[in-house]
């Protein structure tokens, strides 16, 4: 019987305590593709992107919203981090914040950080939020950590657009300038 009761009590502290999956790339866009590889892949995908430096932007939906999809390399020209900017308003702002918050909830489970930070003297519920984002006195971040050491991550920008961030920083140690 105590057997049976020290399964039981088990059972769901393994189940919480596994790592979470890997993530193994960004938009089908494998890790340490070089940037010519990712130029490819959006080409056969039928988008039109511009290359800039170590950057590659394109225009596509993500999420079934349209966004501008930026592809950042390090200095050995491979792909490190992803990152999806959605503009968005003084109104639509926090919404779709928290909106892509549980749609990456749902894909990866709890978040490992999770902050809505306020300088004084603004303070969440005050009516202010909008105007602390933009004079950088708030910000509001969620990251996902990965067992591989990837992150996936959304914040709210100065500018109110919501960004989504993945990113592998096995590839960011070589980034360019360092």
């Amino acid at each position: 019987m105590k057997k049976l009761l020290l399964i039981f009590l088990l059972v769901p502290v393994l189940c919480f305590g596994q790592n979470k999956k890997a993530l193994s790339h960004f938009w089908d866009i494998p890790w340490g593709t070089s940037i010519e590889g990712a130029e490819a892949i959006f080409d056969e995908r039928g988008f039109t992107s511009i290359r800039n430096g170590e950057s590659l932007l394109t225009h596509a939906k993500y999420e079934g919203e349209e966004a501008i999809i930026v592809l950042l390399f390090n200095k050995t020209n491979r792909f490190y981090c992803g990152n999806v900017v959605y503009t968005s308003s003084e109104k639509t702002a926090i919404p779709k914040y928290e909106n892509y918050r549980k749609v990456l909830f749902r894909r990866y489970g709890m978040p490992d950080t999770a902050v809505e930070y306020f300088a004084s003297p603004y303070m969440k519920g005050d009516g202010k939020e909008i105007e602390a984002i933009s004079s950088e006195n708030a910000f509001y971040f969620t990251e996902w950590q990965f067992n591989d050491y990837c992150l996936a991550s959304v914040s709210i920008l100065k500018s109110l657009e919501v960004c989504l961030s993945f990113k592998n920083p096995g590839y960011a140690d070589t980034v360019a300038g360092r």
